[in-house]
């Protein structure tokens, strides 16, 4: 087996609810996770009736593929259904597009760190190096806007270049306009669709790009079953601004404790403390799930009596109160 890396390390997976509830002397049902950057609960098209007729011909393969969920991206995406790559989530096309175009002894350029880990680990994997130094990267990533400090970007000059658009919907802005110019955008059904169960995202690209993408993927990438649930939300895009009303209110609140939470463009605050690991450790032992940084916390934005019951915690924690 080819080694990896040196500075390789594994995706830093939280623990899950039930080990988190343990060490809290809790319940599982007594946690609230704002760790994710996921809804809250499932969106309205998830519901046992429309994947019924995927799964009663579960027992086969969807011969001919997915032509409805291509034709639903495009719609949406405002693209051709030949510019549409789909995969098992944004990971899963991430590291096709990495494979795609890197291998061993390549350089790949992650621009704009501290970002989503999984870039770097796309990079690795393939037995490319990782250096933002270069002059030209056979490939360039961008997370945009940026996990985990929701900055909305500027787009890297670089190409190839792979635009990881996974919080689009709450930002607005894409680089589907660059298509053309070497750009692929990849993004997913995990967030705003609140799908990410179900494993599925989508890369667009030039055609001839997205062909060539597409010949290098494993045949049915995603199940029928995800497939269903995909094209169901789609037909009932989310409405995102109350939780964009609800960020800039918990924003507001955390102002009011003294603490400064970053310029957010995604369903999540950024918040920079001097002890991160403390103040997350302090939430678990309520009940309450953040992610912990080097030097902040980042917060998914759920709603307002869940996001409320933090932000008290956190009054108490920091040492301050609204």
């Amino acid at each position: 087996m080819r080694p990896l890396p040196p500075a390789y390390t594994p995706f830093p997976w939280a623990p899950s609810t039930e080990e988190l509830a343990r060490r809290a002397g809790l319940t599982p049902q007594q946690i609230l996770r704002f760790d994710g950057n996921v809804p809250p609960s499932p969106g309205p098209s998830a519901r046992p009736d429309t994947v019924a007729d995927a799964l009663a011909r579960v027992h086969t393969y969807p011969h001919g593929g997915y032509p409805a969920i291509y034709e639903a991206i495009a719609a949406y995406a405002g693209v051709e259904p030949a510019n549409v790559v789909l995969g098992a989530g944004a990971d899963d096309l991430l590291l096709l597009c990495a494979r795609a175009f890197a291998g061993p002894g390549d350089v790949v350029a992650v621009a704009h760190e501290p970002t989503y880990p999984i870039l770097r680990l796309a990079a690795w994997l393939t037995g490319a190096e990782v250096d933002a130094r270069v002059e030209e990267p056979v490939l360039t990533f961008v997370c945009r806007p940026n996990n985990p400090s929701g900055a909305l970007v500027d787009v890297p000059d670089a190409r190839p270049l792979v635009v990881d658009e996974a919080y689009f919907e709450y930002a607005g802005e894409t680089a589907v306009g660059l298509l053309d110019e070497g750009v692929i955008v990849v993004r997913t059904f995990s967030k705003a669709f609140a799908l990410a169960g179900a494993r599925v995202g989508y890369a667009l690209a030039a055609a001839d790009v997205a062909a060539a993408l597409r010949e290098r993927q494993a045949p049915l990438p995603v199940s029928t079953l995800s497939v269903a649930l995909a094209v169901a939300a789609l037909a009932n895009p989310p409405d995102v601004r109350p939780l964009l009303a609800e960020r800039k209110r918990v924003a507001d609140v955390l102002r009011g404790l003294g603490l400064e939470p970053l310029p957010s463009h995604a369903n999540f605050v950024f918040v920079p403390l001097a002890d991160p690991g403390a103040v997350a450790d302090g939430l678990v032992l309520r009940g309450l799930v953040v992610r912990p940084f080097a030097d902040g916390i980042r917060i998914t934005i759920r709603g307002r009596e869940d996001d409320d019951r933090l932000l008290a915690a956190l009054a108490k924690l920091v040492g301050s109160a609204p």
